[in-house]
């Protein structure tokens, strides 16, 4: 199992991908699901 930091990177590296503006751009109500849960811990 890889490091919470690792993941935290592989997102970043996501969340700046074309792919991933795309996506959002398509579906605008992921992206305000997405920043809703921006700060939550989520994984206890």
């Amino acid at each position: 199992m890889e490091t919470e930091d690792h993941y935290r990177k592989k997102a970043n590296v996501y969340r700046t991908s074309p792919e991933y503006g795309k996506m959002i751009s398509l579906y605008p109500i992921l992206e305000t699901s997405i920043k809703d849960c921006k700060g939550e811990n989520l994984v206890a």
